[in-house]
C-alpha cells in the first residue's frame, strides 16, 4: 500500500502535478512562517487555534472540491478539533495543554484522511488505526523531495529558451548567494573591527541578526513547511485502486474459534466468584457498613487497599468480554441465550465493582483530599462504566460495531474532561473540605493552573494565620509571573482573569488599610 502511494506520486503528470505543487508549496511556506511567529519562544495560547485554522485553510485551498466534509464523521470531527484548540485560549491547565497536542494531531490526521477519501477502512473499524499510523509515520516524510523538484522544474521552465536567459541566471545566482553573503559578512564584521568600520552602517543592520537564533528558526520554518507539504501532497495523490482493509472485526481467522461450551464454563465459574464478591460489596459499601470493617482497617485504609485491585479486575473483565464476544462460536439458540445471560451477568457484576471502586476512592479523598490523579481516576471509571453499558447493548444486539461507539465515547469523554476544568473542581472541593475539617494543602492548590486562582484568593480571608500566609506567598509568586509582559501569541483568558483578580485584590487590601500592606503580598 505504501509503495502504491509512492508510485502514484511518481506517475502524476508533471505539468499538472507541479502546477498544483507550486500552489501547495507557497501555502506551506506561509504556514511555516506562521508557525515560527506563533510557537518559537512563545507559550501556547491563541496561537494554537490560529495555526490549526491556517493549516485547514492550506488543506482545503489545495484539495478544493475533492475534500469531502459533509454531515458525516469527517465533518463531525471538526467540532472536537475546534473545541480542543480553544482550550488553549480558555484554560491554563498545563497537563491538558500537553495531552491536547497529541489529541488534536490525532484528530486532524483522522479528519483529513477521511475528508480526502484516503482511508482504506471505515472509521469505526479497528483497522482504521493503520490509516492513522500512516498519517503519522509515512505521509509527513514520503514526499519531502517533491518541493525541491518543483522548485527546480519552475526555474528550468522560466530560464529555458528566453531572451532574458542571462539576466535571469544572474538573478538566480544573486538570490542563491544572498544568504551565504549575509552569513559571511556577519562573521567577518565580528572578527575584524577595521572591516566592521569600513562597512559603515551595514554592520549595524547585520547586528540585528543573531546567527544562533536565526538558524534554528530557519530550520523550524523549513521543517514545518516540508512536513506539511509532504502530508497534504500525499492526500492529494489519487490512489490507483480503492483497495481496502478488512473492516469487520468478525471476519478474521480467529473469529468463532471458541466452543460455546468452553465459553459457558468460563463464564459460569467467573460469575460465581463475582456474584459472591458483589454481595460483599453491597454489605460493606452500599449497606452503610452494617457488617463492620475488619478491625485493623479504617474506612480510608480499606478504601485505598482495595481500589487498585478492583480497577485491575475491571480491566481484566473488559478484555475478557471483548475476547469472548469476538471468538465465541455460534451454537444453538438456547446455548447462545445462556451465554448472553452469563455475559450480561459478568457486565453487571463488573459495573458494581466500578461503583465500589468509585466509592472507595471518594472515601479516601474525604480523608486525604482531592488531587489531580484522583479526580482523573474518577473520570476514567465513569468512562469505563459507559463502555460497559455499550458492551451490554452489544451482547444482545449483534450488529453493533463496538469500536465505533468506543471511539465516539472516548473522543466525547476527552473533550468533556477538558471543559470540566478539573483544577477548579479540585480547588473548590478541597476548600469545601477545609471548611468542614480544617485540613488543606495550600501548597498543592498553588500547583494547579490559574483557573484555580479565584478559589485560592478565598483563603486570604481565613482566620487561620498559617493557611493565610502560605496562600499569600503562593499568590504573590503567581502575581509576579502574571504581571510579566507576554506576547500576543500567548494570550489566554484564564491567565488574564487571574491577573486582574490578583491586582484587584492587592488594590483592595491596600485601600482597606495601607499600613497593613503585607510585605509578602506586596510588590
Amino acid at each position: 500500500m505504501v509503495n502504491d502511494l509512492a508510485e502514484n506520486g511518481a506517475k502524476e503528470k508533471r505539468p499538472h502535478g507541479y502546477q498544483r505543487g507550486s500552489k501547495l508549496l507557497l501555502g506551506t511556506i506561509l504556514l511555516g512562517l506562521l508557525a515560527n511567529e506563533c510557537f518559537v519562544d512563545q507559550a501556547f495560547g491563541i496561537s494554537v487555534p490560529l495555526f490549526v485554522l491556517a493549516f485547514y485553510g492550506v488543506f482545503f485551498w489545495n484539495l478544493g472540491s475533492t475534500a469531502c466534509v459533509q454531515k458525516n464523521f469527517a465533518g463531525g470531527l471538526m467540532i472536537p478539533i475546534l473545541l480542543l484548540t480553544l482550550t488553549y485560549v480558555l484554560f491554563s491547565n498545563e497537563v491538558f495543554q500537553v495531552l491536547n497536542v497529541l489529541a488534536i494531531s490525532t484528530l486532524i490526521v483522522m479528519q483529513t484522511t477521511l475528508s480526502a477519501k484516503r482511508a482504506r477502512a471505515d472509521w469505526y473499524a479497528p483497522s482504521f488505526v493503520i490509516d492513522v499510523l500512516i498519517g503519522f509515520i509515512y505521509r509527513p516524510f514520503a514526499f519531502l523531495a517533491v518541493p525541491f523538484k518543483i522548485a527546480a522544474e519552475q526555474i528550468g521552465r522560466r530560464t529555458a529558451g528566453g531572451k532574458n536567459k542571462t539576466l535571469t541566471n544572474v538573478f538566480i545566482g544573486i538570490v542563491l548567494t544572498f544568504p551565504l553573503v549575509v552569513i559571511i559578512l556577519m562573521l567577518l564584521s565580528s572578527a575584524d573591527e577595521r572591516f566592521n568600520y569600513y562597512l559603515g552602517a551595514f554592520p549595524h543592520w547585520l547586528a540585528g541578526f543573531n546567527l544562533d537564533t536565526l538558524m534554528p528558526r530557519l530550520i523550524f520554518i523549513s521543517a514545518v513547511a516540508l512536513f506539511s507539504f509532504s502530508y497534504i501532497w500525499s492526500l492529494m495523490m489519487k490512489p490507483k485502486q480503492p483497495a481496502r482493509y478488512t473492516d469487520s472485526t468478525e471476519q478474521t481467522t480467529f473469529a468463532g474459534c471458541m466452543d460455546a461450551t468452553v465459553v459457558t464454563t468460563i463464564l459460569s465459574i467467573i460469575n460465581v466468584i463475582y456474584v459472591f464478591f458483589t454481595l460483599i460489596q453491597f454489605s460493606y459499601l452500599f449497606g452503610s457498613f452494617s457488617l463492620g470493617l475488619p478491625q485493623q482497617f479504617t474506612y480510608a485504609e480499606y478504601a485505598r487497599r482495595g481500589f487498585f485491585e478492583l480497577v485491575l479486575v475491571t480491566l481484566i473483565n473488559f478484555t475478557l468480554l471483548l475476547v469472548l464476544l469476538h471468538l465465541t462460536k455460534q451454537s444453538s439458540g438456547r446455548v447462545n441465550r445462556a451465554i448472553q445471560i452469563l455475559e450480561s451477568l459478568l457486565v453487571c457484576c463488573t459495573m458494581v465493582m466500578l461503583v465500589s471502586a468509585f466509592i472507595r476512592m471518594y472515601l479516601y479523598e474525604q480523608m486525604y483530599g482531592f488531587t489531580y490523579l484522583r479526580v482523573l481516576t474518577h473520570a476514567f471509571m465513569i468512562l469505563l462504566f459507559v463502555l460497559f453499558l455499550v458492551t451490554l447493548f452489544r451482547i444482545w444486539k449483534k450488529g453493533i460495531k463496538l469500536f465505533k461507539y468506543y471511539l465516539l465515547a472516548g473522543i466525547t469523554a476527552f473533550v468533556v474532561i477538558n471543559y470540566a476544568n478539573i483544577d477548579v473542581l479540585i480547588a473548590r472541593w478541597n476548600i469545601d473540605r477545609y471548611n468542614q475539617t480544617g485540613k488543606i494543602d495550600v501548597a498543592y492548590l498553588a500547583t494547579l493552573s490559574h483557573d484555580a486562582t479565584p478559589y485560592l484568593v478565598q483563603l486570604l480571608k481565613t482566620k487561620d494565620d498559617s493557611v493565610r500566609k502560605v496562600a499569600e506567598n503562593q499568590l504573590f509568586g503567581q502575581k509576579q509571573m502574571l504581571n510579566k509582559p507576554q506576547a500576543w501569541q500567548s494570550f489566554n483568558l484564564s491567565n488574564l482573569r487571574a491577573k486582574q483578580l490578583l491586582n484587584q485584590e492587592h488594590l483592595q487590601r491596600n485601600q482597606l488599610d495601607p499600613s497593613l500592606s503585607h510585605e509578602i503580598y506586596d510588590d
